[in-house]
């Protein structure tokens, strides 16, 4: 189920916002198909990309100034700035939206996200920001659909053997992207030898792989 993850160290902020994002989701009769995660955000921000990942996220929703209580008090050790920058270099299309009680501020400082709204204009035209949350969200799964299929068939060259450089190379940077766990079967040297050593876990890679497209599609 694509999901809607909230990310804040504020815990009533957090709330706040996950009440809104969920109370509008009903009256759009979209709660049955999305799902939001607001729980507390990882502490350090090399976990956050596979916090999205582990909740099948295709959405943020990022306050801009985190970490903003005395060294002793904070919840996590990074910045949305930096965080933004580092989701971009890994997920270029990834969608990001901003809530912020520091709207002008942010929109200097940020160009590389969907929008960026005041808390008080997301609480008062959720009817109309959630929306566009959705769209972006579908836009992000209609994309993972297409390159879980393109991993598939990539998949299945390399395991009958006499796939191309080209191809392996392109399945390890696929692999890459959705942080699966591949063996030694990308090897760009000996990759027949490495398959009859690991066909069992190709078989696996394969089926993980067609249960994710099965889940995109079912979400569609």
């Amino acid at each position: 189920m694509p999901t809607i993850a909230i990310l804040d160290d504020r815990k009533d902020d957090r709330e706040t916002i996950t009440r809104v994002v969920v109370s509008t989701l009903k009256k759009m009769n979209e709660s049955d198909e999305w799902n939001v995660v607001s729980d507390e955000p990882p502490a350090k921000e090399r976990d956050v990309i596979h916090w999205l990942d582990e909740n099948d996220a295709t959405v943020l929703v990022s306050d801009w100034k985190l970490n903003e209580g005395a060294k002793s008090q904070r919840v996590v050790n990074y910045e949305a700035d930096r965080l933004i920058k580092e989701i971009r270099a890994k997920r270029p299309t990834f969608p990001i939206f901003v809530i912020t009680g520091f709207e002008s501020e942010a929109r200097a400082h940020l160009k590389e996200v969907e929008n960026i709204f005041s808390r008080k204009d997301f609480t008062k035209n959720a009817a109309d920001v959630v929306p566009q949350m959705i769209r972006a969200g579908r836009r992000r799964y209609e994309e993972q659909r297409d390159l879980l299929t393109r991993m598939d068939s990539l998949a299945r060259r390399v395991a009958v053997g006499g796939a191309s450089a080209r191809t392996k190379a392109e399945l390890k940077s696929l692999q890459g992207y959705f942080q699966a766990e591949l063996p030694t079967l990308i090897n760009l040297d000996g990759v027949l030898t490495e398959f009859e050593k690991t066909k069992k876990k190709a078989d696996t890679l394969r089926q993980k792989v067609q249960r994710r497209i099965n889940q995109v599609k079912k979400a569609k």
